[in-house]
């Protein structure tokens, strides 16, 4: 049986969602007790590019902006949640292990029986692992027309801040890209990476091989945990091959793509990436400063961005680079049509 592509996949838009409170680097003592270290300071604003982070209240849950966010996506879609056939949530801090939180989004949402729904977690590299399968299931299924994919990103809540000052990157919010239908190509490929021997360098290590109990509790096993070094060269080793090979996958040059949608964690690395592939700093998207590190949505802010200043222009390629833990690296290519 040959399997047929039954039409092509694109980006409609993007929406964004963000909590009420903000703390910038001036105000962070006074909100949470401790003080950034003078040498971390300067390289978090002047190296990684954060002057800020958003921070959501307890009662604001994951689900909360992602439901905000699709709605958002929706609005300047010019469609409503009627429409949607597929809700993909990507993120490593949904609102429950289980149920799935999509779910909970689906309800949010008053989505209809007919729009199917799921989770996914490859940390902070699964919001382009969904971008891939989203528009796969747009190019293979008749009755899959549009989809919305979501990452909600409350980092903040796993943060020990007495100890842990290098959280002070995290900040909280949700992004939401809408695909759709398209008669020409707008999503051309994607590529995934991964090694494994990275798994243990740093995560929330509780679950189903470390149950929640109070000895895990009182050991802090329910926070953000560095317990190996991250190679801090790790993105830029592989970053320009994974782009390489991801153009050269499509038949385009590099050189070819005008935006490059990157993990928004360190400025700099960004840069250097670009540099090593021969391109300059502007065909980087950066909104570390304005929006903090939002982890799973954070390509979706700089997508949502770009496309407000204008910046995409129809025939333009975009790709979306992003890194995980563990560790997972995914790629995108689009283009605008």
């Amino acid at each position: 049986m040959e399997i047929k592509i039954k039409k092509y996949a694109k980006i409609i838009d993007a929406g964004i969602a963000l909590p009420e409170k903000v703390v910038t680097n001036d105000d962070y003592e006074k909100e949470f007790g401790v003080a950034l270290p003078e040498a971390w300071r300067r390289a978090l604003e002047e190296r990684i590019g954060i002057k800020l982070r958003y921070v959501a209240d307890e009662s604001v849950a994951p689900s909360d902006l992602a439901t905000e966010a699709i709605r958002n996506a929706l609005d300047r879609a010019g469609l409503s949640v009627d429409d949607l056939d597929l809700i993909i949530q990507a993120t490593d801090t949904p609102d429950y292990q289980t149920p799935p939180s999509c779910t909970v989004i689906h309800k949010k949402l008053g989505a209809k029986l007919k729009t199917g729904c799921f989770d996914m977690n490859a940390a902070c590299a699964d919001q382009t692992i969904a971008l891939i399968i989203g528009s796969q299931m747009i190019m293979l299924n008749d009755d899959v027309n549009y989809v919305a994919v979501v990452s909600p990103y409350v980092m903040n809540r796993f943060i020990d801040r007495k100890t842990d000052i290098v959280g002070s990157v995290f900040s909280d919010g949700a992004g939401a890209v809408i695909l759709g239908p398209s008669d020409e190509p707008g999503f051309i490929t994607g590529k995934i990476i991964a090694d494994g021997n990275y798994w243990d360098c740093w995560g929330i290590f509780i679950g189903g091989a470390r149950p929640c109990s109070e000895e895990a509790v009182k050991q802090k096993w329910n926070y953000l945990r560095y317990i190996k070094r991250y190679p801090p060269d790790i993105n830029i080793r592989h970053w320009p091959d994974l782009i390489r090979q991801t153009a050269e996958k499509a038949g385009i040059k590099v050189e070819d793509i005008k935006h490059f949608l990157i993990t928004q964690v360190n400025k700099q690395s960004i840069v250097d990436t670009l540099k090593i592939l021969g391109l300059p700093p502007d065909r980087g998207v950066y909104v570390m400063e304005k929006y903090g590190y939002t982890g799973s949505a954070c390509v979706f802010f700089a997508l949502y961005d770009a496309i407000n200043e204008g910046r995409i222009k129809k025939g333009d390629y975009l790709i979306f680079t992003t890194s995980g833990v563990g560790f997972v690296m995914a790629s995108a290519l689009f283009r605008w049509v």
